[in-house]
């Protein structure tokens, strides 16, 4: 497999790059954009992206054959103009632009993608979410120029969220195997001294960006992000919090829900949680907002259910198990519970639904639950033991989370509670219900959104009645920028689309 890995640089590095853009941004026009980052991505191989660092960047030099709609997971059309899906959702028919070329200046057409495909369907050029994205494929077809045709081995309705993802962007290799060509609206200018720069594409298909030139600049933590904003240094800090502290008046925030989840799972299938009225009175001992703030304040908010804000299916009235001790402890009796200890694994690291660590949430729920009568022992493990602790089995239930990948609520709720994934897993809780694996089984299979809205909210009212995690927390995506910036918009899957961004007074 193909990376292309960014070395990091020194701290002297980076002042004297802060000191040259901060030269640079009194002769700013407004046509200029410079924006801090907290870390580099670990490639400029869209393929071969496993993460979200840096997305901002890839997300402005490649594209794919649709994208995820500004600020949302809603899939429209990129270098597909439009597409069609045959009645049992097995052939997937793209109808590509006129006019679009890679950055090099070669033209777009089917050849072009189906040679990007087929590279990734090949296990020695591979990235590491080819099979995620194109595991359904059986064969890509071109008929003409201008049409690409997927066939798949079984209906399977998220496959156009597959291909919004990042790493299914529409690439042009290059004889020295360098830098992939992409479409997008900027290209790649310089990579030194700390900083990443890119300038405008003049020959975009979709106009040439209102921006001339933007600079990445890594500042890795969040209060000299905010420090460098103030001081006129950088026009947008990326993840400094979803409110501005003293001082910070003149500038504004912005924020969406990530695509995570944070959560505490019951072991369903052995005591003492095998017991729904356990389970339910553990979820009603425990104050998810209290945790948020005390934990995540302005990096997270409280999770409704199974699926962040924004998904296809999110049900914020799904009216489960609210913070009621009193209810908790009548279920307690009820269950039989005799203050017998329960034991929480929980792993030692930070994780992106999770930065202040699993051992600091296990020990404030381990206090919540105390409050109901729950006795707890905690047994914490770096994060790759971790989940061979759980894969055991050991304790009774366990702090977890999930990232999501492609959008959609396929990938939470049947990757994580089918009862076909108790055996990948990925089903760590062995939470098994045949009536959610007949709805999250029909969700894979129509391509009609509202359909599968309604089938995933039915998924998740019996889910949520079951009681097999209590739902904790999603991360806030935050960017804090100066007003003079206009169009930033975040995406829930990482970065922002900066082709439509400028600066008042621009021209």
């Amino acid at each position: 497999m193909r990376r292309y890995l960014i070395t990091l640089i020194g701290l002297g590095l980076i002042l004297i790059a802060m000191f040259i853009l901060a030269t640079q941004l009194e002769d700013d026009n407004g046509d200029r954009l410079i924006y801090a980052l907290a870390d580099y991505p670990d490639t400029l191989d869209p393929t071969a992206v496993t993460d979200e660092r840096g997305a901002v960047i890839l997300l402005n030099l490649f594209e794919g054959l649709v994208r995820f709609e500004p600020g949302g997971t809603g899939v429209e059309p990129c270098l597909a103009r439009d597409w069609e899906v045959s009645g049992d959702a097995r052939t997937w028919t793209f109808y590509l632009r006129e006019g679009v070329t890679f950055a090099d200046g070669t033209p777009l057409d089917a050849a072009a993608v189906k040679a990007s495909v087929k590279r990734q369907l090949d296990p020695e050029t591979a990235g590491p979410y080819a099979s995620f994205i194109y595991g359904p494929v059986t064969r890509v077809e071109t008929p003409n120029r201008s049409t690409v045709v997927f066939h798949l081995r079984y209906p399977y309705a998220p496959f156009i969220r597959n291909l919004a993802m990042l790493p299914a962007a529409v690439i042009k290799g290059t004889p020295d195997q360098g830098l992939p060509i992409g479409t997008g609206p900027f290209v790649p200018a310089a990579i030194e001294s700390g900083r990443f720069t890119l300038k405008a594409n003049p020959e975009y298909w979709n106009g040439p960006p209102r921006l001339k030139e933007i600079t990445f600049l890594v500042i890795p933590d969040a209060g000299a992000r905010l420090q460098a904003l103030a001081e006129g240094r950088v026009d947008v800090a990326e993840n400094s919090g979803a409110t501005l502290p003293a001082g910070h008046d003149g500038f504004l925030v912005t924020q969406t829900p990530g695509l995570d989840l944070g959560y505490l799972a019951f072991y369903t299938n052995k005591k003492p949680f095998d017991n729904p009225a356990m389970r339910r009175a553990v979820s009603l001992a425990i104050d998810q907002q209290a945790l948020v703030n005390y934990l995540f304040p302005e990096r997270a908010l409280p999770a409704a259910g199974p699926l962040p804000p924004g998904t296809l299916g999110y049900h914020p009235e799904l009216g489960g198990d609210a913070y009621d001790l009193e209810q908790a402890r009548k279920l307690l009796d009820e269950a039989g519970y005799a203050e017998e200890e329960i034991i929480i694994i929980t792993y030692k690291d930070t994780r992106p639904y999770n930065p202040a660590g699993g051992e600091k949430l296990a020990r404030l729920l381990q206090e919540q639950l105390a409050q109901a009568g729950i006795r707890v022992r905690i047994e914490a493990y770096p994060w790759e033991a971790c989940k061979k602790a759980i894969h055991r089995q050991e304790g009774h239930a366990f702090v977890y989370g999930w990232v999501g990948d492609n959008g959609d609520p396929d990938n939470f709720l049947f990757n994580l509670l089918a009862t076909a994934q108790i055996e990948t897993g990925l089903n760590a809780a062995r939470y098994s219900n045949l009536h959610v694996d007949m709805l999250l089984g029909r969700a894979q299979q129509v391509t009609d959104e509202a359909m599968r809205e309604r089938l995933y909210r039915q998924a998740q009212e019996l889910i949520v009645a079951d009681a097999p995690w209590v739902f904790l927390n999603h991360r806030l995506e935050t960017a804090a920028f100066h007003p003079a910036v206009k169009n930033l918009t975040l995406q829930p899957t990482g970065g922002a689309y900066l082709a439509q961004v400028y600066k008042e007074g621009q021209p």
